[in-house]
């Protein structure tokens, strides 16, 4: 997370902002701003603040009316931490969002940073990768080209990738592993077990091996999960995506010629363990790719057939991922 130590700051609030050259509208525009980008606080002059941006390295003036100022104090941490809450949910505000995060986790003491920063954190920045996987039009690419550059310079890495035909964007998920690391509540820990596992944001081109390794590794971040605690419509999500989950282990051991009984079986318990009757509208497109994925390795639950005749096939490994 990169962040100027800044004794005051300024946090731009809209799109569009000018920084200019004097305090005045008809004064040159030195750069454009955008919402979430940070500045420091030099001075004050009319209804201007004098500013330095460490990103672009320009200094200039803003409307005060653009602009929110604050400070890095430990005592102001609660004020960035409110406003967080605020935009945190906010569609089109999520480069905002993570500018308030970044400021609150510089400003904040470190004993007493808990999962909920990084939990906001993580839904804005995959909030963000949604809206550049989606199509826009020219404006809205602009736009969510400059949001993007914003949630970059504070350390927010998204990857992309070719997805049958189309850009695929994710966030690699690095604030969802702190709240897993966290003492966090039980919907934190859902949430960020449900966004670090998600099938689409699975390069496409993964090799073999090492997408078994994945598929090894997502299913123990959801078995962490406690779903005890949890309503029943997040309890529903997490048993369809691990029964997603070890129905691709089941085809990733029956690959390497291991038995993929138990993972079959465990992807059938899971998969009986939704509760329909819980079901958002968005999880019915959820449920029928799992029931797929489900199905396809119902073959591995079953018992080896025996031959009845003198002609059989057998297979041998060859190289990974071959038989």
């Amino acid at each position: 997370m990169l962040l100027a130590t800044l004794a005051s700051l300024a946090i731009v609030t809209q799109d569009q902002v000018a920084l200019r050259a004097a305090p005045r509208e008809s004064a040159p525009q030195q750069a454009v701003l955008w919402q979430g980008d940070n500045l420091e606080i030099r001075g004050r002059k009319l209804d201007y603040l004098q500013v330095y941006d460490h990103r672009r390295e320009r200094a200039g003036y803003v409307r005060m009316a653009e602009v929110r100022s604050s400070s890095l104090r430990p005592a102001d941490a609660a004020e960035l931490l409110a406003v967080l809450r605020f935009v945190r949910d906010t569609p089109g505000a999520e480069a905002l969002g993570i500018g308030y995060a970044a400021a609150y986790l510089k400003a904040a003491p470190a004993e007493a940073i808990s999962a909920e920063p990084f939990d906001a954190l993580g839904s804005m920045a995959e909030r963000l990768a949604q809206r550049a996987s989606a199509r826009q039009n020219k404006a809205e690419a602009a736009t969510l080209a400059a949001h993007l550059e914003v949630a970059t310079s504070y350390g927010v890495n998204l990857r992309s990738f070719e997805r049958d035909g189309k850009l695929q964007m994710c966030y690699d998920g690095e604030a969802f592993r702190r709240v897993l690391a966290l003492p966090s509540t039980a919907e934190q820990q859902a949430r960020a077990a449900l966004a670090l596992t998600r099938p689409d944001c699975i390069d496409p081109q993964t090799p073999p091996l090492e997408r078994g390794n994945l598929d090894t590794w997502r299913a123990a971040v959801l078995d962490k999960v406690a779903l005890e605690a949890l309503p029943p419509h997040l309890q529903n999500r997490i048993h369809m995506r691990r029964a997603g989950v070890w129905a691709a282990l089941a085809y990733q051991q029956a690959r390497r010629n291991q038995a993929g009984q138990p993972a079959a079986s465990r992807a059938l318990q899971e998969m009986l363990a939704v509760n329909p009757a819980e079901f958002a509208d968005a999880d019915r497109k959820t449920y029928a790719d799992a029931a797929m994925r489900v199905s396809a390795s119902r073959w591995a639950a079953a018992a080896p057939a025996v031959p009845n005749s003198r002609l059989s096939i057998a297979t041998v490994a060859g190289q990974p991922g071959e038989a």
